[in-house]
């Protein structure tokens, strides 16, 4: 394909992309611009927890941020409800922009459809745009929390602080060495202050602060490192099956592959926890299929993955289960045969319900396994599966089988933006660390990128060599 067809084809995807994706959420986007250009429901009902660092956010773009301890003091509220938030949003009260929301306010300016909008869907309820102007203290419709960083496995692009076998690996071997500076500082770590303890002041707060928002809830999810590892993830379920939630979405993110005593208990508990709830969801975190995906989650094992979510797909009757992608570089060789190993499972299992989902949030950092680096070659497999879905969507006789509007404009999406390079220094920097970082990574866990990747050859060749003339 040729650069020209190249970017006819981008210009094509994002047509279809925005006839389904921007239409959508045009009505949505109008009444937040009512209140004003820079107004995000998400900045007060929708709150992601890190509790071992005690850091807050609203979404994923913004950088995250500390919880003062002596607001915490005051109120648990403050887990949400936190100053710099309030602050926040009187800014966009007044139509300013907030610069921590930035990756938006890129999209916007470039007349694209910026998260915004879809972040706000996630929370919306028809008063709360309303509601959100006079309200203080406001309670969070979407609420995700990681109560501890215990984790067995140690994702490439994850680190210490939301794995506990990363940060083994840092202090036993130290930091991953790039062009500059060091990736995965285990001093950098420390100085974050990860408490696990179930006396740290952030989880005890969260105890406090449950009853008081439980109620106005409609997402609750938990993540982590690996939440299956955490008692907090059962004493949620405990409180659930104590206190039913009818219009509750209930879901842990999980790599699906726990010791297999946390497992069998999830198992266990399942049917009367989505009892009590509207729905359950398992997030299956898994970046591509079979060895790869072993590469990319270190200390994955596939058939035991494998294993385990074909019994939870059997199992209960209030629950489905989402595979999610966090696309990634080394994501694309694999993504057409993931792609179509996820429609078989639909046929085997989507037989009068959706049980299966997919998403596909897009890898920003670290830069080195950007899809932003790939070239067109590299991206071939994603344009693939683009084509295999379309040729495959949902109709009305196989309702739950095919391929929804919604994930073929996701990877579409996810096309488009590969297709924006970084800048050149950007590039040249990532590429170099990519070599650095694989190598270092190989030589750490016994692994071989190429042998496990052997499409990426010419790939990591250039990344030599721009190592090389560095």
């Amino acid at each position: 394909m040729s650069k020209d067809q190249r970017g006819d084809e981008v210009e094509l995807l994002k047509g279809k992309y925005q006839s389904v994706y921007f239409e959508s959420s045009k009505q949505l986007l109008e009444g937040l611009n009512s209140v004003s250009p820079s107004f995000c429901l998400a900045k007060w009902y929708s709150v992601s927890l890190h509790l071992p660092t005690g850091r807050t956010h609203s979404c994923y773009h913004p950088p995250s941020h500390h919880i003062p301890l002596e607001e915490l003091a005051a109120s648990p509220d403050a887990l949400h409800n936190t100053q710099h938030k309030k602050e926040q949003r009187t800014k966009m009260l007044k139509g300013e922009r907030p610069k921590e929301c930035e990756f938006c306010w890129a999209l916007e300016d470039q007349g694209n459809m910026s998260d915004r909008a879809y972040r706000s869907k996630d929370v919306y309820e028809p008063d709360l745009i309303e509601a959100a102007q006079i309200e203080e203290n406001p309670k969070p419709r979407y609420l995700e929390v990681n109560f501890n960083q215990a984790c067995n496995l140690k994702c490439a692009y994850c680190s210490p602080h939301l794995s506990t076998e990363w940060h083994k690996e840092v202090k036993q071997h130290g930091a991953y060495e790039l062009i500059h500076g060091n990736h995965n500082d285990p001093r950098w770590v420390e100085r974050m202050g990860i408490n696990n303890s179930p006396e740290s002041p952030y989880v005890k707060a969260f105890w406090e602060w449950l009853p008081d928002v439980y109620s106005t809830l409609k997402t609750f999810r938990m993540t982590g490192g690996e939440p299956l590892m955490d008692k907090n993830t059962f004493r949620v379920f405990d409180y659930v099956k104590n206190n039913p939630h009818n219009s509750l979405q209930l879901s842990i993110t999980s790599n699906c592959c726990p010791p297999k005593n946390q497992w069998q208990r999830f198992m266990d508990d399942l049917d009367s926890v989505t009892d009590n709830v509207d729905h359950f969801m398992l997030y299956c975190s898994l970046d591509s299929w079979g060895t790869q995906a072993e590469y990319i989650r270190n200390g994955l094992d596939f058939d035991i993955l494998y294993k385990n979510i074909r019994e939870y797909l059997t199992k209960g009757k209030n629950h489905s289960l989402t595979f999610i992608i966090t696309a990634n570089l080394l994501s694309l060789p694999g993504w057409t045969e993931y792609i179509k190993n996820i429609l078989a499972l639909r046929k085997e299992f989507n037989t009068d319900r959706q049980l299966i989902w997919l998403d596909t949030p897009m890898l920003h950092d670290p830069k080195w396994m950007s899809m932003q680096l790939a070239n067109e070659h590299m991206l071939t497999p994603l344009l693939e599966s683009i084509q295999f879905m379309e040729a495959n969507p949902e109709t009305t006789v196989n309702r739950y089988q095919g391929f929804k509007d919604f994930e073929v404009d996701k990877v579409r999406r996810l096309y488009e933006w590969a297709n924006q390079p970084l800048n050149t220094v950007e590039e040249i920097q990532a590429k170099i660390n990519f070599y650095l970082f694989f190598n270092e990574h190989d030589r750490r866990r016994n692994t071989n990128l190429l042998e496990t990747f052997p499409s990426l050859q010419d790939f990591y060749n250039q990344c030599r060599e721009q190592y090389e003339q560095r």
